[in-house]
């Protein structure tokens, strides 16, 4: 199953569909970051998600790393406005992941 869902996240990834950059904060501290794919029917789904949590630590999480002892990427779609998400630019958010990865 595992197999299936990496393949289907990478397929979207990889697709030229539009691919829309979020951020956000929690009350708890943490920082958020998402990169979504708009599907057929209009939804976001995240192939691309990580997050800076209040101890310092970067999580990242797409295809090739679905998930950890920490979290995981979402098994659904993403729904921005309720999360009270704001947009970024692809640049923005590319110089984000990667400040991540360090």
């Amino acid at each position: 199953m595992q197999d299936r869902r990496k393949e289907a996240i990478r397929a979207l990834d990889e697709s030229d569909r539009p691919h829309l950059y979020w951020h956000g904060t929690d009350a708890d501290g943490h920082v958020w970051l998402f990169e979504t794919v708009i599907d057929d029917g209009g939804e976001y789904w995240p192939v691309r998600h990580a997050e800076l949590g209040p101890d310092g630590v970067a999580r990242r999480y797409s295809w090739d790393r679905i998930e950890d002892e920490h979290g995981f990427l979402a098994e659904g779609p993403l729904y921005p406005d309720d999360f009270g998400l704001s947009a970024l630019t692809a640049e923005e958010f590319g110089t984000l992941w990667a400040a991540l990865s360090r």
